[in-house]
């Protein structure tokens, strides 16, 4: 049986762009789900299960996440010095954990990590279509 030849890119090939074409046009997408004043659920998985919380979308694009109280267990345990929690202002796709101190990732010899621990938004809930 002959299928002949598959085009494996189709019109794809031509809306390719660079990573940051892509990255904006996922903070696009976000934004345009999301009204000043909406309250948002988000939900992130890490190695001792899934985290809960919620914000409010303000135009200053570094929002602060009021976590669930089981959320809040997690994240200390895997993090004693956990002091928050805000969706990254850059990428809305991932949630940024704050420490009160520097944050020890096992990769540097006896060094600190100079970043945050990051985790990648799996689940994004508009609850409300606006807070007043």
């Amino acid at each position: 049986m002959n299928i002949g030849n598959i085009d494996i890119l189709g019109d794809q090939e031509e809306t390719l762009g660079t990573a940051a074409d892509l990255s904006e046009e996922i903070v696009v997408d976000v934004q345009a789900a999301e009204s000043l004043g909406s309250r948002v659920k988000i939900e992130f998985e890490t190695s001792r299960g899934i985290c809960t919380g919620y914000y409010t979308a303000n135009d200053l694009g570094h929002e602060e996440l009021e976590m669930e109280p089981e959320s809040i267990v997690t994240l200390t345990t895997l993090f004693p010095a956990y002091y928050g929690t805000y969706i990254n202002s850059l990428n809305r796709d991932w949630v940024d954990i704050d420490l009160s101190e520097k944050y020890d990732d096992g990769r540097h010899s006896g060094g600190r990590h100079s970043g945050a621990p990051e985790y990648k938004i799996f689940n994004r809930i508009l609850e409300f279509g606006s807070v007043e």
